[in-house]
């Protein structure tokens, strides 16, 4: 018996978007080749029969069947008919007793995963509300009219961040406090330097160097072995946070209240592993509750919140210089200001709930369902929770199928070892060893593989995704998922592309900046209250000029905004190095005005671009059996980065006679970093995080090949005109035919163009 619509969308809480057949959109209708048009995907696919027709491994034509087969699967549900649809569904409400309750209602998700527009038109959908029909896009002529009249109504893709529900707007303003603790912290190590080095006689550069570098040599080098195992195996995201926030606290206390280098050396080695563990969790819990419409413009509040950090840090070292300046202990002051935001958010992150796809990955469905549920909003946050379930789910039992079928592929010669690839879901005959504790089945382990997902030889309805039952090996188990991040082609490559943008960030130069504005000034005999204004002034529009990358990242995307940066970086540092000049003495001096001028115009090109971007894109690539794994190494690689310039910068400088010669090299290197991102670092927009598959599946060769081939044309011969089309569509309202025409084919799509081309040849 079908329920009532009103008794099947009573929530606890509240909802998420997640993609949707007739969500993802392809660039292009003219570029793209015949067949691959927009929104077609039935059309645009790569057959199965057609890849088998085309070589034998190893000749130019052949295209692997593992691949074709992931193009086909951006929807796992896209070729089912109902019958199918809903046995797909009923087979894994049935892996746990409590989750079987809510079968229907899964079954109605699945619908609207399936294709939103036919599901509409099925009855259960017909005895919605109008509010309820309109927002899950219901383009009926009556529902329209009738939406018209009385309050405005609003459509799922139209509700902005005040329209999500509380408890998602909660937890994005968690992962927001991480971040201001992350530049807070940071600035206040900055105004530090001058206090510290004094006390402790830091005359020696290469030590003075290590003092500032030794908190993000930690976190770099130990960031994959603290964060992922305290997310994945004992406390998950929420829990990672707050044991990173207690840690923080008795750093910070323990620095303050230092009597020798030597413990302030210790308490900075604990303060970068709580600033590794808490950048590698906030900003995937982030990504994991985000609905897919607003995950872009939620996953850049990670970098607006540290710029804020800056700006707030900068702010109290120069209330505090003001207020103690005669003060010896003043550095002790401006560390200990770090605890106010760090204890607001030990407060706040009990209250969140935990990421839904965690709760889904240690076999906890009907948790991940309650999750899903309060990060919803009205007026359906149970139909949507649904939806978002059942679509990850299936989205994440083909990936790790996919992960398997390579592997196989390996080993037996280039083809897929068709006996060794499992269904998503283990045959419903088999036998069932399932323990229903509330957690899901138990795992049991196989002995005859080592990698990953052979651990899985688990009762015949538990998801390949699942971790539970892994709990008790804990180290044995993060060196198998280490393996599987570089031994993985589909996670090798989100490696690459997330450790690119991290590299990227640093190889820029900002924190020869936002680092050492203080001693950098000093170096050249400004006084401490200059330095302190440069810092205010910088860590203001670094807030200010990062805003815009909250609306940017879902209209231009990550990789499109992070290419934008450099030029303008590599011009502005270029003309920053020169504004420092030498006396009469030899000694270089700086144009303290010129200096501040630029140091603040090129925080205004860094901020929206390199800033931000980075931290979304390594959040979202990599696949959730190794997300934590592969987000917490790429985040070591930034803070690497970030160590080795605060190391090596002051002796640097004094090697090539002053700063002029060491900020001449960071702006060429912006012009390297432009040329690696521009290769290696694919545009992830649009898309939700488990369709992401469909890029990373495709070889970084075929990336390289696009950008050379397709986007380095376009941008020469199209671009002007794609701009032009676009001005004449914002300001006139025509000229959408002609923005249409020009715009730059997807690479997916190129790609399936290519494959194409080949087989014919």
């Amino acid at each position: 018996m079908t329920p009532s619509p009103k008794n099947s969308l009573e929530a606890k809480s509240e909802p998420h978007h997640e993609p949707r057949n007739d969500q993802l959109s392809i660039h292009s209708d003219q570029d793209s080749p015949e067949g691959l048009q927009h929104g077609d995907r039935k059309s645009g696919s790569v057959s199965r029969k057609s890849s088998a027709e085309s070589g034998r491994p190893g000749e130019p034509g052949h295209v692997p069947e593992i691949l074709t087969d992931t193009l086909d699967k951006d929807n796992p549900f896209e070729r089912d008919n109902e019958k199918e649809l809903a046995e797909k569904v009923r087979s894994y409400a049935r892996m746990d007793p409590e989750l079987a309750k809510d079968t229907e209602l899964l079954e109605h998700g699945a619908q609207l995963a399936q294709n939103t527009s036919n599901a509409l038109s099925n009855p259960f959908f017909k005895g919605l509300t109008v509010k309820q029909r309109y927002y899950l896009g219901d383009r009926d002529e009556t529902v329209v009219e009738q939406a018209q009249i009385g309050d405005k109504l609003v459509r799922e893709d139209d509700a902005g961040f005040w329209g999500q529900s509380k408890y998602l707007k909660g937890s994005v303003l968690s992962a927001c406090l991480a971040g201001i603790i992350q530049g807070w912290t940071q600035s206040a190590m900055n105004g530090a330097n001058l206090g510290l080095s004094q006390e402790f006689n830091l005359s020696n550069q290469w030590l003075f160097g290590l003092v500032n570098a030794i908190p993000f040599f930690a976190g770099g080098m130990l960031a994959p072995f603290f964060s992922d195992p305290l997310q994945e195996y004992f406390l998950g995201r929420r829990g990672a946070i707050a044991a990173a926030c207690i840690l923080s606290i008795a750093a910070t206390v323990g620095q303050s209240f230092s009597t020798s280098i030597g413990q302030v050396i210790g308490c900075r080695i604990i303060t970068g592993l709580t600033l590794a563990a808490k950048a590698s969790s906030a900003p995937l819990l982030t990504a994991e509750v985000a609905p897919n419409h607003l995950r872009g413009n939620l996953l850049a509040t990670w970098q607006l919140s540290d710029a804020f950090g800056i700006f707030l840090g900068f702010s109290s070292n120069l209330a505090t210089l003001n207020i103690h300046a005669q003060n010896k202990a003043i550095w002790r002051i401006q560390i200990a200001t770090t605890i106010i935001p760090t204890t607001i958010l030990l407060f706040l992150v009990y209250f969140m709930p935990e990421s839904p796809r965690y709760l889904m990955k240690r076999g906890r469905p009907v948790k991940a369902l309650e999750s899903f549920t309060m990060l919803r909003p009205p007026p359906v946050s149970r139909l949507l929770a649904a939806r978002d379930q059942v679509y990850a789910h299936f989205q994440l039992q083909a990936e790790c199928s996919s992960i398997q079928n390579r592997k196989s592929s390996r080993k037996f010669g280039g083809e897929p070892n068709k006996s060794s690839e499992r269904s998503p879901m283990r045959n419903e005959n088999e036998k069932q060893t399932a323990s229903d504790n509330g957690k899901g089945p138990e795992v049991k382990e196989s002995p005859r593989d080592g990698d990953l997902e052979s651990q899985h030889q688990t009762t015949p309805e538990t998801p390949l995704y699942v971790t539970e039952g892994l709990k008790r090996r804990v180290f044995p188990e993060f060196s198998k998922r280490m393996r599987q991040l570089f031994n993985d082609d589909r996670s090798r490559r989100a490696l690459v592309c997330a450790s690119t943008a991290m590299v990227s960030q640093q190889l820029c130069g900002v924190n020869t900046i936002a680092f050492l504005s203080t001693t950098l000034l000093n170096g050249v005999n400004a006084s401490p209250r200059s330095g302190a204004w440069v810092g205010f002034g910088i860590g203001l529009c670094n807030f200010v000029f990062g805003a815009p990358a909250f609306w940017l990242l879902d209209v231009i995307g990550r990789a499109t905004l992070l290419l934008l940066g450099f030029i303008p970086m590599f011009v502005l540092m270029l003309i920053l190095a020169f504004s420092f000049k030498e006396n009469a003495a030899g000694v270089q001096v700086a144009r303290v005005p010129l200096v501040a001028v630029f140091g603040i115009l090129y925080i205004i090109a860094y901020s929206p671009t390199a800033g931000t971007s980075p931290f979304a894109i390594s959040a979202e690539v990599f696949p959730l059996i190794v997300r934590e794994v592969g987000h917490s190494f790429a985040v070591g690689v930034n803070f690497l980065g970030l160590a080795i310039v605060l190391l090596v910068f002051p002796s640097m400088s004094a090697a090539m006679g002053g700063y002029r010669g060491s900020l001449s090299l960071f702006a060429t290197l912006n012009l390297v970093a432009f040329v690696l991102c521009f290769l290696f670092v694919p545009e992830t927009k649009g898309r939700s995080l488990e369709e992401l598959r469909s890029i990373f599946d495709i070889p970084t060769r075929e990336h390289i090949k696009y950008r050379c081939t397709c986007v380095a044309p376009w941008l020469w011969r199209k671009f002007p005109h794609f701009v032009k089309a676009k001005v004449d569509w914002w300001f006139k309202s025509t000229g959408k035919e002609k923005a249409d025409e020009y715009r730059l084919v997807d690479f997916p799509v190129w790609y399936k163009g290519e494959l194409v081309k080949r087989r014919t040849k």
